[in-house]
C-alpha cells in the first residue's frame, strides 16, 4: 500500500496543540507542537513508524475510521483533519536509504581529490543540501 490516509485528531490545550490517530493501537496523544504544521510533521513520523511495525509483523494496516462517527466525540478543543500520506516518501525519510548514482568528473579533478582521499560521496550529499536549501 503506498498511500494511506487517517483522521488525526487536534486538541489545543495551554498553548500547545496535541496530535493523535484513533485508529493506531496507541490512545495517548502521539505528537504535540506550536502548530499544526509541526503537529502534522510529527505526526508523520509517528504513523510511519506505527505503519512500519505492521509491515514487519505481516499485519494489514488498521482500517480508517468514520470522521462522522468520529466527530460526534469530539470536545470543544478539538477538530478533526484527514492526513493523507505517501508512504514510501514518508519511509524514505525515517529509514536511510543509498541510491547509487554514476556521474562524471574531469580527471584532474578526480586525481586531485583522490590524493587527498577526499570522499566523492559525502561532498555531493553536501552540494546537494546546499543546493536544495536542507540542512
Amino acid at each position: 500500500m503506498n498511500e494511506v490516509m487517517y483522521p488525526i485528531i487536534l486538541t489545543y490545550e495551554d498553548g500547545m496543540i496535541y496530535g493523535g490517530v484513533p485508529d493506531l493501537k496507541i490512545d495517548n496523544f502521539l505528537a504535540y507542537g506550536d502548530s499544526v504544521e509541526e503537529v502534522i510533521k510529527n505526526l508523520k513520523e509517528v504513523i510511519t513508524l506505527s505503519l512500519l511495525d505492521y509491515e514487519d509483523e505481516n499485519t494489514e494496516f488498521p482500517k480508517a475510521s468514520s470522521v462522522d462517527i468520529l466527530k460526534t466525540e469530539l470536545k470543544g478543543n478539538q477538530e478533526i483533519l484527514l492526513l493523507n500520506m505517501w508512504l514510501p516518501y514518508e519511509k524514505s525519510k525515517i529509514k536511510l536509504e543509498y541510491k547509487k548514482k554514476t556521474l562524471s568528473i574531469p580527471t584532474w579533478l578526480d586525481i586531485l581529490a583522490t590524493q587527498k582521499n577526499i570522499n566523492f560521496s559525502q561532498v555531493l550529499v553536501k552540494a546537494l543540501k546546499k543546493e536544495l536549501e536542507i540542512s
